[in-house]
């Protein structure tokens, strides 16, 4: 028996027959709600603004039932959950996923007390006002006792609960958000539903911790000998914080006719066919953290009457979201709305992917690599990143490695790199790996321009790599056009060969011990992905390679 299904059920249906429920709502109407609110404010421009407690998402207390089998305490928790909000008022805001097309829906059920979660739950995924008989999935906020005792607690040693029952079939998935009214536990809730529904229930592919942009540009196709306007998707994976959204966020028009456009920001369906579709309809959720003129399209939104602001500072009297402040946390937030971003694509749909480029942050690696597909896969099962304040706020800016660079990920972790690795094997997909934190021994910022140039140069098929690999094995830039070569390759910028043997040694330590952990709770990587990518050091070698690719 689904007990948490079960639950909500009851939950929602008691609710209504006792007239607390507030539904179909639409979404001006969701904001006055929450505008009623205490510790709500409506900034000068007209937007909602509010705290979460926490302030990130609560990676420390999550667990899902697939990779934690539930029991006893799962049961009282749901008996918890119903018992608490028996007396509530409770809003249910009912909404299809992604553009509506694979019959996917979600019910989120909030205390009114906490409305603003409602609205920027509305604002994110919005759809016109409907309520529905039997919600795909469905997301539960509620707070007890123990909830104002948890402000003064860091997030590791607070009572917190979240689970999420993934089930066997479409319908089954139900999470339960206890001590939390951070908006961000109901977006990834969606997340990690929809990375189970697709791998595991309707087996079309996978689900990809990347959003995606189309360019139509003109490119010097070889065959006609001519420049021709060519349409490029390019899907850009990452953990938070790590340049995602400013990167697809950015136009690389130039002259007439080339268009860009950003489909998804966050995450993606993969399909079996290379197909890519986003599950955001309504807005994009946006880190606020250093957001300002470098980033015009983003700061337009967020600075816009629709967007909803959440852990943003404010300036007094009038109230004015600022940005530049991040003495409250490093992890701000906004929903800013699709229609106020112009470089938002009206659709969520890709036919085909082109590239895939993986986002990391390490001084050993080149600004952009060139990987083949066995290293993409192997790359992905290192996930090599960093943590950020949306993550573990008392780990943010420390190495890490995240398998697939997705904390959502569910079930057997080797069968998913498999289906990736057919994928892109099997479509052609092309795959890099850009490091967008800082390069070489001095650990010199890489810039948002030099990034930008990078891709830029990609996508015009502008940009060649070497033949021969470099020291940790990827395929290095010896030719580009816009972005600046002295700094796109790191192992010209450590000029003390002592100290980069020191950093390659402990690098590749921590890659054995994490490979040797992997395999031995999900099984041998077949041997070509598995040495695609080395693990021990080896001396390297520069030499300068007359033949390019």
């Amino acid at each position: 028996m689904n007990i948490f299904k079960a639950a909500a059920k009851q939950l929602y249906e008691t609710a209504r027959q006792e007239g607390r429920l507030i539904e179909g709502r639409p979404l001006e109407e969701l904001k006055e709600i929450a505008l009623r609110q205490e510790g709500v404010i409506q900034t000068h421009i007209g937007s909602v603004a509010a705290d979460s407690e926490p302030m990130s998402r609560s990676a420390p207390h999550t667990r899902n039932s697939v990779d934690h089998p539930f029991g006893d305490e799962e049961a009282q928790l749901a008996d918890q959950m119903v018992e608490s909000l028996k007396k509530e008022r409770l809003i249910s805001l009912d909404t299809y996923i992604g553009d509506g097309r694979d019959g996917v829906s979600a019910r989120f059920l909030v205390p009114e007390q906490y409305a603003q979660i409602a609205y920027g739950l509305k604002l994110l995924f919005n759809h016109p006002p409907l309520v529905l008989d039997n919600p795909t999935y469905t997301i539960i906020y509620y707070t007890d006792e123990a909830f104002e005792r948890n402000r003064a607690k860091k997030l590791v040693d607070k009572d917190i609960s979240i689970r999420l029952m993934l089930g066997d079939k479409r319908g089954d998935q139900v999470k339960i958000c206890r001590n939390t009214i951070y908006l961000g536990e109901g977006k990834k809730g969606i997340f990690q539903f929809e990375d189970w529904r697709i791998k595991a229930i309707d087996k079309t592919g996978i689900f990809l911790h990347a959003g995606a942009r189309r360019d139509s540009l003109w490119v010097y196709d070889q065959e006609t000998a001519r420049m021709e306007l060519t349409d490029i998707v390019t899907a850009v994976a990452g953990l938070t914080a790590t340049g995602k959204t400013t990167t697809l966020c950015r136009k690389f028009t130039k002259v007439p006719l080339e268009r860009s456009e950003m489909i998804g920001d966050d995450g993606g369906a993969l399909g079996l066919d290379a197909s890519y579709a986003a599950f955001e309809m309504g807005g994009v959720y946006v880190k606020t953290e250093g957001l300002d003129a470098s980033q015009p399209e983003i700061l337009r939104a967020a600075e816009s009457r629709d967007a909803f602001l959440e852990n943003v500072a404010l300036t007094q009297y009038p109230y004015m979201p600022n940005f530049a402040d991040i003495s409250k946390t490093g992890n701000g937030r906004a929903v800013v709305s699709r229609d106020n971003l112009e470089i938002a694509s009206k659709s969520l749909r890709a036919d085909r992917i082109h590239y895939i480029i993986i986002l990391t942050r390490n001084p050993l690696v080149n600004v952009l690599s060139r990987l083949t597909p066995e290293q993409a896969t192997m790359q992905f099962i290192y996930g090599e990143s960093i943590e950020s304040s949306g993550g573990n706020p008392e780990e943010a800016g420390r190495f890490k490695r995240e398998f697939f660079l997705d904390p959502f990920m569910a079930g057997d972790r080797l069968e998913h790199a498999m289906i990736f690795y057919d994928i892109v094997k099997r479509n052609k997909i092309q795959c890099y790996l850009a490091n967008t934190g800082t390069i070489g021994l001095k650990e010199e910022k890489v810039t948002l321009r030099q990034s930008l140039a990078a891709y830029n140069d990609l996508v015009r098929m502008q940009l060649r790599f070497s033949l021969e690999a470099d020291h940790l094995g990827y395929h290095y830039p010896i030719k580009c056009d816009r972005a600046n070569l002295d700094l796109m390759t790191a192992y010209r910028l450590f000029d003390d060969p002592v100290i980069l043997e020191k950093r390659l040694q402990d690098f590749y330590r921590g890659r054995r011990e994490y490979l040797e952990e992997f395999e031995g709770r999900y099984g041998r990587i077949p041997e070509p992905i598995r040495e695609s990518l080395p693990y021990h050091y080896k001396e390297f070698s520069p030499r300068e390679a007359l033949d390019i690719e």
